[in-house]
């Protein structure tokens, strides 16, 4: 249409030379929002479940053994692997639950093999967990001393044993040494720390780490 001002553009009406369609475009394409890139985050979330997974699934399948311990050794005295001067007329051995005193007994033998303990072992009336037994010493020479409990607690047995040496013209000495054996004073312990705790440990710390760049990466974005 057509007036006294000349002819009227409708808005948004595309022009019909180049170079006012370029002019056309770039005004278009600046009115334009910009888009944002999509963050992928899907990854993490997944890691994050399948870590929550796997750390339940060990402890479910470490909870029944932690929840039934055994009268396992704890200390003794003589101490495993202590070095005395002259033979003890009594052996004590503590152990990490109560004894039931069916079935749990303390026996004690010389280098030769020959038992040296004179009566069976007693459980005390006194310490639920401690047993004692009564030996006669042999003269110079290491002791074995073989222990068997049946948890008072939870009914679960054990076994074990450690030695200890007299040797009259040494140094007494009561620091404990590795007892013989792989299974070690408590038969089924171990040393350090157990091989679930570390696993749980480092599967908590990718949890942990997995979490902290999810948030990081949710906030960047």
């Amino acid at each position: 249409m057509a007036g006294w001002m000349g002819p009227v553009r409708r808005k948004n009406a595309v022009p019909r030379s180049a170079a006012g369609f370029g002019h056309w475009v770039g005004g278009a394409a600046r009115g334009c929002p910009r888009a944002r890139p999509v963050a992928r985050h899907g990854r993490l979330p997944a890691a994050l479940a399948l870590t929550a997974a796997l750390s339940l699934a060990l402890v479910g399948a470490l909870a029944p053994g932690l929840a039934s311990a055994h009268a396992s050794y704890l200390s003794s005295t003589p101490a495993a692997g202590a070095v005395l001067k002259s033979a003890p007329s009594v052996v004590t051995v503590h152990f990490a639950e109560n004894v039931n005193p069916t079935g749990s007994d303390i026996v004690v033998y010389d280098a030769r093999h020959k038992s040296v303990s004179t009566a069976a072992a007693q459980v005390s009336h006194s310490d639920l967990k401690t047993m004692t037994v009564p030996v006669t010493g042999d003269g110079d020479g290491t002791y074995l001393v073989e222990w068997h409990t049946v948890s008072a607690d939870d009914g679960d047995p054990d076994i074990g044993a450690f030695t200890f040496t007299v040797n009259s013209s040494a140094k007494a000495s009561a620091t404990p040494t590795a007892a013989p054996g792989g299974s070690g004073p408590s038969g089924g312990g171990t040393g350090g720390a157990p091989v679930w705790l570390t696993v749980l440990i480092g599967l908590l710390g990718i949890a942990a780490g997995a979490g902290g760049a999810y948030v990081a990466m949710r906030r960047a974005g």
